[in-house]
């Protein structure tokens, strides 16, 4: 394979405040993106079936479920991770940590750190 077949975008979604620091180690920011420019990535990347590793902050995601879950649920060359607002850390209320508090406990996401 040559580099262009395996290479994986690495973008950051969400606030100014917290893709800035993501921006600073290499990602592609999208900060305080309008619906229809994540819309817009999301259907550019399907499309061109290129690989992609996607930090998107949890007020985004929640608010355009129906573009994320698709990629949650489906798996393939897009991986999405949801990220807590860096102005609430402790306070992730994400599809994967949803399902985790159903089969283990919300117990589980309530722990401190040792």
């Amino acid at each position: 394979m040559d580099q262009e077949t395996t290479h994986t975008r690495s973008i950051a979604i969400g606030s100014q405040a917290l893709v800035r620091g993501f921006r600073l180690i290499g990602f592609e920011a999208f900060d305080d993106p309008d619906d229809q420019a994540v819309r817009d990535l999301v259907e550019e990347l399907q499309k061109q079936q290129q690989r992609a590793f996607l930090v998107v902050e949890q007020y985004i995601a929640n608010k355009l479920r129906d573009v994320f879950s698709p990629i949650q649920q489906e798996g393939g060359d897009i991986l999405m991770v949801e990220v807590p607002s860096i102005h609430e850390p402790g306070k992730l209320d994400s599809f994967l940590s949803t399902r985790i508090a159903e089969k283990l406990g919300s117990h589980v996401l309530n722990r401190e750190a040792p």
